[in-house]
């Protein structure tokens, strides 16, 4: 739900200053150096106030979501994933981002912007010219992918899959996250690749997961779906790199994850691309005037909404009307699975002062509710 914000956020959970942005042709060569493939062309760049960031971040928000911001917190609030009686979820968003952005890569015009000032949380932190560093060279990570995969014409093709675009998401921010990773690991003298074979690397990415900046107010589904592209992407690309580095990698982005089930059980998505075969096409389904939107939810958004109950997800499809109805479509691998799953959610709705109208047949579950 969060769409192409994940990618505009910039290196989450890692503590860093960002001045004026400096020539950016040094960390365009480590970033080649660490990567092994080349820039086509330059980075444009741009440093920008603070203040300026909320707005920026408002005007892309409003140019690639498939609906107003009004109706996104309406969505938000008929799926129960956000407090369906707060009052400022946008707000609170752009403070989360604000607490958490150091600088980031716009996929919309290939910019890469720097921020002058910290986030206030962060402002008595010393600035680290190390730390920076690492922040460009996540952010050019994605130039790279955006010059050499078309990264941002296949985030742009999901615009209407919410799982498919989180889970491509997860692959761009694990393979950034985990550049930058060499890049600090190189600069301090220790091993990239025995780093890679043991859990360092994941260890130390959990432990900065929990970052004392985000402030206790954030609505926890912004801060879980931002958190999942950066730490369970870097899980899924890890995997790939020792399977056979980079070149492994590459190959991702020719077939990558279509699913955030393919993300969360990576053998799945290993043993899809060994055999060549291509993922689901995106999710977009026709709509009609009195529809405000149809989703794929996903594993992990279920995941999210009953925990461990969501085990077994094979697909959904979601549908609100204009009018505040919700029916959700849900297929699982066993009637088992459905069953379990039917009970949780069942009791997850009514916990929220919810009704629904359920009906099973087999392994499918069809719940209908008015938000």
């Amino acid at each position: 739900m969060l769409r192409r914000l994940s990618i505009l956020a910039a290196v989450l959970f890692v503590v860093g200053g960002a001045s004026a942005a400096p020539p950016l042709q040094r960390e365009m060569r480590e970033v080649e150096h660490l990567r092994g493939i080349t820039f086509r062309h330059r980075v444009v760049q741009r440093t920008i106030d603070r203040t300026e960031l909320r707005p920026l971040i408002r005007e892309q928000l409003e140019k690639t979501i498939p609906y107003s911001l009004d109706d996104y917190v309406r969505v938000l609030k008929a799926l129960q994933l956000v407090d369906a009686s707060a009052p400022d979820v946008v707000d609170r968003m752009f403070e989360l981002y604000d607490s958490q952005v150091l600088a980031f890569y716009d996929p919309i015009t290939h910019t890469y912007f720097a921020i002058r000032q910290l986030p206030a949380a962060l402002a008595g932190i010393s600035d680290s010219s190390a730390l920076r560093e690492s922040v460009v060279i996540h952010e050019l990570t994605h130039a790279l992918q955006d010059q050499r995969f078309d990264a941002t014409r296949r985030d742009r093709a999901l615009e209407h899959d919410t799982d498919g675009e989180l889970a491509y998401h997860a692959l761009l921010e694990g393979e950034a996250t985990l550049v930058m990773l060499d890049y600090l690991l190189e600069k301090s003298g220790q091993s990239f690749e025995e780093a890679v074979k043991g859990d360092a690397l994941m260890g130390a990415m959990g432990a900065a997961s929990a970052d004392q900046s985000i402030a206790a107010n954030a609505p926890p589904y912004f801060v879980e779906s931002l958190k999942f592209p950066y730490l369970e992407g870097l899980k899924l690309v890890v995997q790939a790199y020792r399977r056979g580095g980079w070149k492994e990698i590459d190959r991702m982005h020719g077939n990558p994850p279509r699913t955030t089930r393919e993300v969360l059980h990576p053998e799945e998505y290993f043993a899809r691309l060994g055999r060549g075969e291509k993922g689901a096409p995106p999710f977009n389904p026709p709509r009609s005037r009195n529809v405000l939107t149809i989703e794929r939810l996903g594993e992990f958004h279920w995941h999210y909404l009953v925990g461990e109950h969501a085990s077994g997800w094979v697909d959904d499809r979601v549908t609100i009307t204009r009018d505040g109805d919700v029916t959700a479509e849900t297929r699982w691998e066993t009637s088992a699975k459905a069953a379990s799953f039917r009970d949780a959610y069942v009791a997850f709705l009514r916990s929220r002062g919810l009704d629904p109208q359920v009906s099973t047949d087999g392994a499918s579950v069809k719940f209908e509710y008015r938000s």
